[in-house]
């Protein structure tokens, strides 16, 4: 046997070695295979490196790298809830991927993860107050629910709800707030913008359009004064801006 090893190769004579000796005895080889007890997929290190909000976080990993390009990805107008155990005051909370995006949910369908009610939704918005990495944040979120779901929303407390204002009343607001017009009782707001629009059409034609020149000029009788001196001693007017002009329109209307 001696001499049969000392004609092997070192490689050699180890694989004769552990096949003969080692790999004979019932469940020895167990120690041939790799421990794959710390093995991480890139599922395993977003899940660690993840952050609901990246600002002012520094990137000084490869990990954190994959989790911010994985953050990136992101739809960050609505959130998506669960509400599992609202009666807890504990909502979870995060942002939308692209297949939700693409079909509407959370926003054009409710918001909640196990709801899909598309009919009189409401949106609402959120202090969403969250422990990460050991250190409390808060982010102020938006969240698109149905009837249900709000109330569950807000079951220990009452949440402040963004409504849409409809075109009049924006219009109507937007001329309460300007100081240069107002809008004036039994007309609406759009009688008035067009109103508006009108008047100043007929400052731009008389912006525009030059005085009339005349010939001859009327001068009382007995008066000495030629035509040439009327003009070269005339009161010098100061030339005033569009808006200047603009303004004194405005003013003479309201008056």
């Amino acid at each position: 046997m001696s001499r049969r090893l000392a004609k092997l190769s070192p490689y050699e004579q180890h694989k004769h070695l552990i096949n003969e000796y080692f790999l004979t005895r019932p469940g020895a080889t167990r120690w041939l295979q790799r421990d794959s007890s710390r093995d991480k997929t890139d599922h395993d290190v977003i899940r660690e490196n993840h952050r609901f909000l990246w600002d002012g976080e520094t990137v000084d990993s490869w990990e954190k790298e994959l989790a911010k390009k994985y953050y990136d990805k992101l739809f960050k107008e609505y959130c998506i809830a669960d509400f599992s155990r609202y009666r807890e005051n504990k909502v979870a909370m995060r942002w939308r991927i692209e297949k939700e995006v693409v079909v509407g949910k959370g926003q054009f369908i409710c918001g909640s993860r196990a709801c899909e009610e598309q009919d009189t939704l409401r949106s609402w918005e959120v202090n969403f107050a969250y422990l990460e990495h050991g250190a409390k944040k808060n982010a102020l979120v938006k969240l698109r629910l149905c009837p249900k779901c709000s109330n569950k929303l807000n079951y220990h407390s009452k949440k402040r709800e963004i409504k849409r204002l409809k075109k009049r009343e924006r219009s109507q607001k937007k001329f309460r707030k300007s100081g240069d017009t107002e809008i004036e009782e039994g007309v609406t707001a759009e009688e008035q913008h067009d109103k508006s629009k009108d008047d100043a059409q007929e400052i731009d034609q008389a912006i525009s359009q030059p005085p009339e020149s005349t010939n001859e000029l009327d001068l009382p009788s007995g008066s000495s004064t030629s035509a040439e001196n009327l003009w070269s001693k005339g009161p010098e007017i100061e030339d005033k801006t569009r808006e200047e002009e603009f303004d004194e329109y405005l003013e003479d209307l309201l008056l």
